[in-house]
């Protein structure tokens, strides 16, 4: 039996978001946007080391990072970027935004999950 998926596009973190629901968790696959073409995002192609090389299909495109929420509020985060290349970030939003999307998706957890019991 598949679980639920949902996607977001957050432009203004320039991330997707995918949610994989399980009964007690969360798993998280999160997508750098690369730009944008006819207000669709495009991502980084998987497995590419040219740039810009980007993709329109997410079933294409290289995940940034992934993890998992719990219905405790406890999260594990995987930086899937960093296995390829260092972070990088031009400036304090840029940088900012790893932890904003990692924020935001804990969050969702609550909408996502009947049975979330963390506190804050």
């Amino acid at each position: 039996m598949s679980k639920p998926e949902f996607t977001k596009h957050l432009r203004e973190l320039d991330f997707t978001v995918v949610a994989q629901v399980h009964e007690h968790w969360v798993d998280y696959t999160i997508y750098d946007i690369e730009g944008w073409q006819d207000n669709a995002p495009c991502w980084h192609k998987a497995g590419s080391m040219h740039y810009p090389d980007d993709v329109s299909r997410l079933e294409e495109a290289e995940p940034y990072l992934h993890g998992t929420v719990k219905w405790d509020g406890c999260s594990n985060w995987h930086f899937d970027e960093q296995d390829r290349v260092m972070l990088h970030g031009c400036s304090k939003a840029d940088v900012q935004r790893f932890g904003d999307v990692m924020a935001y998706s804990w969050e969702w957890t609550r909408e996502l999950l009947p049975n979330f019991d963390a506190t804050q």
